[in-house]
């Protein structure tokens, strides 16, 4: 018998519905997705960590200028003066002066056009007696001295001074309205001159911070030596810059600045941030030249002034003295 191997009906297979080969499509996607996704997370997971080398040290804080430094407020007194540069443990030093008070006292009296040490004059009582081969001059009918810049004359059981860069008549006018009330001086200034501080002669405190000029980037025109930010009170640093040899240093924060060697060291820039008060960066190295007025003033422009919170929180070190500053 011949074997018969059946195929079934001679008519052409049905195609399946469409609705299921639609369906079957989107199986086939999901299931392809889905050994995709298994596969590259089983191939992410093999790939071995990048191994990473010690992290970079942090760069030091940077003692270049980032702009201007903002200008204080006219009635706000900065405690301190710090440039924009990372300060070490022990640079703040607070220099107080216990018997400021019971020295001298001065009162500053400038002409309406005035500024720290120009168009002005600072008077102080009690001072020495002036010398014997001092010219005479008449002070509201009193026998008084003069000398280069000044005015000595006698008042209050004892002798007060008159110094600025004035011509001598307008010293004299000054001397004239100038009393002694409790043992300090008391001035009624004279028609276009106002008065422009008073209190004790020497800063009762100066608070200072101290860098190297080479951490400031300015050891080709300072020197190797100190640089150092300050704030002072008190009419001993102008009193002084009427003796000094001082030059306009321009304007810090929008205020007329003296560069003078007061303070010590090799010289400083000055300028008055509110008034009574002295802010000043000195500095002790290369001599006082050209080069160095210039870096001073760069180094004005990045300080910027501390609150006493901000003072407090540097720490500084105490250091009981006499603030004679030469």
């Amino acid at each position: 018998m011949t074997d018969v191997v059946s195929f079934g009906r001679d008519e052409p297979p049905r195609r399946p519905p469409r609705r299921l080969i639609v369906a079957g499509v989107v199986v086939l996607c999901v299931l392809a997705a889905g050994t995709a996704a298994i596969t590259f997370v089983h191939r992410r997971g093999s790939v071995a960590p990048a191994v990473s080398g010690p992290a970079p040290e942090a760069a030091a804080p940077s003692c270049r200028p980032a702009g201007p430094a903002p200008s204080p407020a006219p009635a706000v007194a900065p405690a301190a003066l710090m440039i924009d540069c990372a300060v070490r443990a022990g640079a703040g030093l607070h220099r107080r002066d216990r018997t400021a008070s019971r020295g001298p006292w001065t009162v500053v009296v400038r002409r309406n056009d005035g500024s720290l040490g120009r168009h002005g004059a600072v008077v102080t009582f009690p001072v020495a007696a002036p010398p014997d081969a001092a010219g005479t001059v008449d002070v509201g009918g009193t026998l008084g001295r003069t000398g280069p810049g000044t005015v000595t004359w006698p008042v209050g059981g004892a002798y007060a001074r008159v110094r600025g860069d004035l011509p001598q008549p307008e010293l004299l006018a000054i001397a004239g309205r100038a009393t002694v009330v409790r043992g300090r001086p008391v001035v009624t200034p004279p028609a276009g001159y106002v008065l422009a501080g008073g209190g004790p002669y020497r800063s009762p405190a100066i608070h200072e911070i101290r860098y190297g000029s080479a951490d400031l980037g300015e050891e080709a025109a300072l020197g190797s030596g100190l640089t150092y930010t300050g704030v002072a009170r008190g009419g001993e640093f102008e009193d002084r810059l009427y003796t000094a040899h001082s030059a306009p240093g321009g304007q810090v924060g929008g205020r007329p600045a003296v560069v003078s060697p007061v303070l010590g060291g090799s010289g400083t820039l000055a300028w008055e941030p509110a008034p009574g008060v002295v802010a000043y960066i000195g500095y002790s190295g290369a001599s006082l030249d050209d080069r160095a007025v210039a870096a001073l003033r760069r180094l004005a422009e990045r300080s910027r002034p501390l609150d006493d919170g901000r003072w407090r929180a540097l720490h500084p070190q105490t250091v009981d003295q006499t603030n004679e500053q030469g």
